[in-house]
């Protein structure tokens, strides 16, 4: 048991790490997973062909990317040429002084930039890639204090602003839209009665003394179903390196996988240190989803590359199974295949210390 308890701890401290990298900072409020989404709603004409505009995680970026053989240039909101995608590639406009950084983006009603519009670009290319990524601070909340008309009515859907991005080709400018929302989530109260069904139905597992298996088919779900989470969130972070995302954030998260998934190894072989791994991944993996996945169940978007109804199922079966997992492994007996053998052969009356019946 102190073994168990000492890798409990090093695990748990090896997950703080991940859950502290999504907690709300002066310039990032909780809408990795929130009520506040920017979302584009049209342009003013349809852009052309092979040109394509996206809002990437709730407007934490924008990106655009140019197949054609005509340059496009994003426009400032003052009209300055701020950068140039075309068959080159993507450039910046080095004459024009840096974007603010995001930590300043912290304003209910951001200042519009004061750059000189009619000052000859003078192009710096970034890429060889004809797609350019940046932000836009009209299009994301940047404040860790939510707008002064979600504080007052929070149950209500509220239009924070609308903001607009210019593109110049050919000599035309398109107008693309978005407008920035707050849309109140929808109650926990479902989610958080099937979690408990699932606890309850794990933790039943411990009334089947004579095998392994049901505790191994209940390990191997948690870790799927937590797995499968883990991946859809890193692949919808796209306004981030998910490589990057992936090495700082999550590799204790896998570490956690591949303990859970040992632990499947070892029960279908009825070993008894399988009872320890899976405790030991079924504390990890619960814990991460009651610290940090939780909010996906009152939150009306997340950031997650998966149906949000799915992934709030995802959540609420790795928290459920978890607890039964952990609460099976502690009242107990270790099952091993001789235990299971002893058991097998008890039932047979024809069978009596291991010799059977002539004549069969």
């Amino acid at each position: 048991m102190a073994r168990l308890v000492a890798l409990v701890a090093v695990l748990l401290l090896a997950l703080a790490a991940p859950a502290s990298a999504h907690e709300a900072d002066a310039h990032t409020p909780p809408d990795r997973v929130g009520d506040l989404r920017s979302a584009l709603i049209q342009s003013s004409q349809e852009l052309p062909s092979g040109v394509q505009f996206q809002v990437l995680q709730n407007g934490e970026a924008l990106w655009l990317r140019n197949s054609t053989r005509t340059d496009v240039v994003v426009l400032d909101p003052d009209g300055a040429q701020r950068y140039q995608i075309g068959p080159d590639g993507a450039a910046v406009n080095a004459a024009l002084p840096a974007e603010p950084t995001p930590s300043g983006d912290i304003s209910e009603d951001p200042e519009k930039p004061t750059g000189d519009a009619a000052k000859a670009p003078r192009w710096q290319r970034i890429s060889a890639d004809p797609a350019v990524q940046w932000h836009d601070h009209y299009a994301h909340w940047g404040d860790a204090t939510l707008p002064s008309q979600v504080v007052s009515d929070p149950g209500h859907e509220h239009l924070i602003r609308a903001w607009q991005v210019d593109l110049v080709s050919d000599g035309r400018t398109y107008q693309v839209r978005g407008e920035l929302r707050w849309i109140p989530g929808p109650s926990p109260a479902p989610w958080i009665l099937v979690t408990a069904s699932l606890a309850i139905a794990a933790s039943l597992l411990g009334l089947v003394r004579r095998s392994q298996r049901p505790l191994a088919v209940a390990t191997a779900v948690l870790v799927l179903a937590a797995a499968t989470h883990g991946i859809a969130t890193i692949l919808g972070r796209q306004a981030e390196n998910q490589w990057t995302v992936l090495s700082h954030e999550y590799l204790p998260v896998v570490l956690a996988w591949l303990v859970g998934a040992a632990a499947v190894a070892l029960l279908a072989a009825d070993r008894s240190t399988g009872r320890w791994f899976a405790a030991l991944a079924a504390v990890g993996l619960g814990a991460l989803a009651f610290l940090q996945d939780l909010p996906e169940w009152w939150s009306s978007t997340s950031i997650v590359a998966l149906p949000v109804e799915l992934d709030r199922a995802l959540v609420s079966i790795t928290a459920g199974v978890a607890v039964g997992v952990v609460i099976t492994v502690l009242r107990t007996p270790n099952i091993t295949r001789s235990d299971a053998v002893t058991a097998t052969q008890g039932d047979d009356p024809a069978r009596v210390d291991g010799v059977s019946p002539q004549g069969r």
